[in-house]
């Protein structure tokens, strides 16, 4: 959504953390903002997409208004044939007093990863570089062969959706992989079971 309404969604353009965009929950350490402190959009994207900060994820919501950039959310997914999918606020987070969740499938989010590949690489792009801090248990943690290489990835947990991993990468003849795992046990574990597909897929 970001990214598609560039009108605005400057990159250069500066916000200031509001006290509602500073008190999201379940942020990394990193990601968690301040009220009143300033960044840009692309300084914002940034933070979402590597340290998973629900802080940036919502400030950036607030410049086009938080319900009208999940309405963009649920419409996209419309768009794309995300039959599976309903977003309920712009973090992912299990909202408080709700019976409605965020959800989505493996089928779904391996469309959406296709989608974002061909259209916006950037994202993916982004999720590999290398922050101030290491992120545990992240996708630079995986193992490829020697002819292969990281597309990209994102990592989630909620204690509903428990913990997920979406994580691409191609070989040296272009080949694209999409792997996805949903409802892993702890953060610590998702890796090793990522790693056992990649495993697998490299046996076939």
């Amino acid at each position: 959504i970001i990214l598609e309404n560039p009108q605005n969604y400057d990159f250069s353009r500066v916000l200031t953390i509001s006290k509602k965009a500073a008190n999201q929950g379940n942020v990394a350490n990193y990601g968690n903002l301040r009220e009143g402190e300033k960044f840009n959009v692309k300084q914002l994207l940034d933070l979402m997409l590597i340290y998973s900060s629900n802080d940036a994820a919502f400030a950036l919501s607030e410049i086009i208004g938080v319900e009208n950039f999940i309405e963009k959310m649920n419409q996209k997914a419309k768009e794309l044939g995300l039959n599976n999918t309903h977003f309920v606020n712009p973090t992912g987070l299990d909202p408080k007093n709700s019976e409605y969740l965020n959800c989505s499938t493996a089928k779904d989010l391996v469309k959406l990863a296709q989608y974002i590949f061909l259209n916006h690489p950037i994202i993916f792009e982004i999720s590999l570089k290398k922050g101030s801090y290491p992120v545990e248990n992240g996708i630079s943690n995986l193992i490829l062969l020697e002819n292969q290489k990281i597309i990209g990835g994102k990592t989630g947990y909620t204690k509903k959706a428990k913990s997920s991993l979406i994580f691409l990468f191609k070989d040296d003849k272009e080949n694209i992989f999409i792997n996805v795992i949903l409802g892993i046990e702890s953060e610590e574990t998702r890796i090793g079971e990522m790693q056992k597909l990649i495993d697998w897929l490299n046996l076939i």
